[in-house]
């Protein structure tokens, strides 16, 4: 229930779905192709949701888009507190079993249940059998039935039926008191009492009637499993059972403990992811699961798995909505990830504990409009849609291919079907991965879906050997999978070798020489060379190569960088820019040479140190300046007649000895003078003549110079 603890466990298996790939590209855009059979296990937790929404969202997004279930919220009458604002959490206080409630009657939730079962999806129930309300005067519920205390609900139950235990739960190391006593002070039934389970069996029969395929068994914790193995054993068809049995550390009740009785909600999921992404790191996520830390989870086969649920959302400890991209991340972590059946959520904006859904006017629920501070229907959030549909591909593949940067970017495949790459660092990560995908060109499904065969977002291209070098965005992820392939992908690519000679000094720079250029497979948009590329492999001394793979006769143009920077970006042997080189990709190979790098070194930023003894006359207050014909800045190098005579102020280091250091001046002629701050005080000769500009070049062996000057006397002062 809202205020119970819950976990997972069991041995209930999901049945398997055909799915016509058709059905999903409506939605998706996915590649058509045959008839493939896929386990569709992912459930929505339709919090609150009325079932007609339900209903129109089971057809227009989540049957296409591959989702396997979605969970009600309780479908009992439950009571109506008007004095508390309507709230979440007494759709968790029934007080009868029939089938009207605020979410919908009877007839719209059989409604409901027939047409998701039409999209492909199953229906899985919220049932709250552990207790009734709280209301210790009585009430009234959805439906108008009327009880005069917490205690007895005519003609349905009457005080014999309840535990004789009407304290609060306060020990949670007392089994007896977890069993037999009251959860946040709701009335506890006798679920030992024949009668009890009679009356509860009879309820879930009446939802498997009508079709329901399974059950969240609220509150599982505060009941004996014994008794849920009871009341399961009435029923009339074996359903998926999910079990509310939160983990306490050192509390005698368990999650394992239910194992026997259906699969278990492992909170524990949630609440270590949200340590990873907000005080940890992705890297130690490599073996998430039962053996990751010392509270364990139970195994995957029994568990149902998830971010956050209307409890955790609110108890803190989780992330929810209102975390952005952390929360998306953590979502396609989670349906990314071979450990139980992923859960999502989709609910509404709070800004409080309490908070109800949307209001129609008093009890009623405002029809879904989603839309950010609304209803937020996660479940169709592009990222998380996108990944249903990987998720789905991927099967029950292993997770293989991991990959970390030792912080928070991860990558891993499952299997040979599905590869993705989570990035929770505030700047981009480019890598060359090792997917294990076939070769061709991939649609990254978290940023797009494909159409007409082509990409909407990211294309990503996988390489013969299963390589693909990929920038994942900051705070973003890129996922792709065998069914999200352009048209004709897997066909018709081939192979071009790119080999590269280059300066000797690029070993001693300690740099990585990366070919860049306008195809997506060297990680750069037609049109929008940029930072990045493909890092190439060095051979040996000078000798650099790499692969780019795209459709037969692609032409490619390119450049080579050195740092992937595009700082370092190649130059002719006079330091010119050269244009862009020029390849069609056939299977061959390209054999270039590289003259210069327009970083530091021949062609690029250089230090100068100048150093200058001034006249015994210079004002002992006074600054000396170099004015010169180089931007330090790196605008360019303005004509003579665009200096400036304050440019770079030196540092005394003697009585009459200044000294600057320069970076970042060019390989080329330096010309400079010396002033006092302005043109009227510049350097003069000994007979207080013009002084001729000064000069000099570097040695493009080790691109830096040493100046040793003297200024003979200043304008306008001493001598002059």
């Amino acid at each position: 229930m809202a205020f119970a603890l819950g976990v997972t466990g069991g041995s209930a298996t999901m049945p398997q779905t055909t799915v016509r790939a058709s059905t999903v590209q409506a939605s998706t855009g996915r590649a058509a192709a045959a008839t493939t059979t896929a386990v569709r296990d992912v459930i929505v937790q339709m919090f609150d949701w009325p079932w007609t929404d339900i209903a129109a969202e089971c057809t227009n997004v989540l049957g296409p888009d591959g989702y396997g279930a979605v969970q009600i919220s309780p479908p009992q009458e439950a009571v109506v507190l008007a004095a508390d604002g309507y709230p979440w959490w007494q759709a968790y206080q029934p007080v009868a079993y029939d089938l009207n409630s605020r979410f919908g009657t009877e007839a719209q939730l059989a409604s409901m249940i027939t047409t998701c079962h039409a999209a492909g999806i199953k229906v899985y129930a919220d049932v709250v059998l552990n207790h009734m309300t709280a209301q210790a005067n009585g009430g009234v519920g959805d439906n108008g039935t009327t009880f005069p205390d917490m205690y007895d609900y005519p003609p349905l139950y009457s005080e014999a039926d309840f535990h004789s235990c009407h304290t609060s739960i306060t020990d949670w190391d007392d089994e007896s008191q977890v069993w037999n006593c009251e959860l946040d002070g709701l009335a506890d039934l006798d679920t030992g009492s024949s009668y009890v389970q009679d009356q509860e069996a009879a309820y879930l029969n009446s939802l498997i009637a009508l079709g329901v395929d399974g059950f969240r068994w609220d509150s599982a914790k505060e009941m004996d499993p014994a008794d849920i193995a009871a009341i399961e054993a009435l029923l009339t068809k074996q359903v998926f059972v999910y079990q509310d049995v939160e983990y306490g550390a050192g509390q005698p009740v368990t999650p394992e403990m239910y194992e026997g009785t259906g699969s278990l909600l492992e909170y524990r999921y949630g609440w270590d992811l949200y340590d990873a992404f907000t005080s940890g790191t992705l890297a130690s996520l490599s073996d998430f699961g039962p053996s990751w830390n010392s509270a364990g989870m139970v195994p995957s086969a029994d568990a149902v798995a998830f971010v956050d649920d209307q409890d955790t959302q609110r108890d803190g400890g989780a992330l929810s909505y209102a975390n952005g991209a952390q929360y998306i991340l953590a979502n396609v972590f989670t349906l990314a990830w071979d450990y139980g059946i992923p859960m999502v959520l989709s609910d509404y904006a709070y800004s409080s504990y309490d908070q109800g859904p949307p209001s129609a006017g008093g009890n009623a629920i405002a029809p879904v409009t989603c839309g950010v501070g609304t209803w937020e229907c996660e479940e169709r959030w592009p990222a998380i849609s996108g990944m249903v549909g990987w998720h789905n591909a991927a099967g029950a593949a292993p997770v293989a291919n991991w990959w970390t940067d030792g912080s928070n970017a991860i990558a891993f495949s499952r299997g040979s079907s599905a590869w993705v790459a989570i990035n929770a660092e505030n700047s981009p990560v480019t890598e060359s991965f090792t997917t294990g995908l076939p070769a061709g060109t991939y649609c990254d499904v978290i940023s797009g879906t494909v159409a007409a065969g082509a990409c909407t977002g990211t294309t990503v291209m996988v390489s013969a050997a299963g390589q693909a070098t990929v920038t994942v965005p900051a705070m973003g992820a890129v996922g792709i999978d065998v069914n999200a392939m352009a048209s004709g992908a897997a066909t018709g690519a081939v192979t071009e070798t790119v080999n590269v000679t280059v300066p000797v000094n690029t070993d001693a720079s300690g740099d990585t020489v990366y070919l860049a250029g306008n195809l997506s497979a060297l990680g750069l948009g037609q049109s929008d060379w940029a930072a990045g590329g493909v890092p190439m492999t060095r051979v040996s001394a000078g000798k650099w190569t790499a692969t780019v793979e795209a459709a037969a006769d692609t032409t490619l143009s390119y450049k080579y960088d050195l740092g992937g920077s595009w700082n370092n970006v190649e130059k002719n042997a006079d330091c010119a820019d050269i244009s862009n080189r020029s390849m069609s990709v056939n299977g061959g190979t390209e054999n270039d040479t590289v003259a210069n790098w327009g970083g530091p070194g021949a062609c690029g930023d250089s230090t100068a140190v100048i150093n200058v003894t001034v006249p015994s006359t210079t004002p002992a207050t006074g600054t000396v300046y170099l004015s010169g014909n180089y931007d330090v800045l790196g605008t360019g190098i303005p004509s003579s007649d665009d200096w400036i005579a304050t440019d770079y102020p030196m540092i005394q280091t003697g009585t009459d000895t200044w000294t600057l250091t320069i970076t970042g001046v060019p390989t080329a002629a330096f010309q400079y003078k010396f002033t006092l701050g302005s043109w009227s005080t510049v350097e003069e000769t000994s007979s207080c003549g013009s002084v001729a500009n000064r000069t000099f070049s570097f040695d493009t062996a080790d691109a830096s110079y040493t100046a040793t000057d003297t200024v003979a006397a200043w304008e306008g002062s001493g001598g002059c």
